[in-house]
């Protein structure tokens, strides 16, 4: 369950829509070119009890470029280069290729590589939140029921995004915190080409390459 929220997180991050931009998060988008940050993750339910904690990190080049990796409580790899998504679950020695397209729909997991599909399917605002902090905080909020994810909270500090709180139709709240973010740091294109380990087991069409 850690692994398919935090992947549904992942996909967001291009154009703007000047008619319905918000000021906040337009920044992110217009500043941001690429990111590169630690991360804890917290899945908890409505009663507040934690379900699964992991740690790892991310780095993030728009567009729709990324490696995510797992580091506790498994070690779990995601890589994107734009077109092709690749899952290594190093404990199962299992890669899987999947064609990012079939990865993309209406989830927030977009909202880091086009952000045309956070005003197609969120209401997005301003909110101020009763927390001890200094963040900015965006409201996303889902136009339509069956959506994956009702609400969706970023939290900013200028224009570096900090956390992201995630509500989805099952009552489970996620929880990601980011530290040691850096923006805009320089990526080669090689680093999200993923090469499979040898003896690795390949689930997926080698086509979706």
């Amino acid at each position: 369950m850690i692994k398919t929220s935090f992947l549904l997180f992942l996909f967001l991050f291009c154009i703007i829509n000047p008619v319905q931009a918000n000021k906040t998060l337009d920044q992110f988008f217009q500043s941001t070119q690429s990111m590169q940050t630690d991360f804890e993750q917290t899945i908890q339910n409505t009663r507040g009890k934690i379900l699964e904690q992991s740690t790892g990190n991310l780095i993030l080049s728009r567009p729709d470029k990324f490696i995510l990796e797992y580091t506790t409580p498994a070690e779990q790899k995601y890589v994107s280069n734009g077109k092709t998504l690749w899952i290594y679950d190093v404990e199962l020695e299992q890669v899987s290729i999947k064609a990012l397209d079939e990865n993309i729909g209406d989830s927030p997991a977009l909202l880091l590589s086009s952000n045309t599909n956070v005003y197609k399917h969120y209401n997005v605002r301003d909110v101020k939140l009763k927390k001890a902090d200094d963040y900015q905080w965006v409201q996303l909020r889902a136009k339509k029921e069956e959506m994956s994810f009702e609400q969706v909270l970023l939290a900013f500090k200028g224009s570096k995004l900090m956390q992201m709180i995630m509500y989805d139709s099952f009552g489970q709240i996620t929880d990601l915190k980011f530290s040691n973010v850096q923006v805009n740091k320089p990526f080669s294109l090689r680093q999200f080409n993923f090469v499979v380990p040898e003896g690795v087991d390949v689930i997926g069409s080698s086509s979706a390459e």
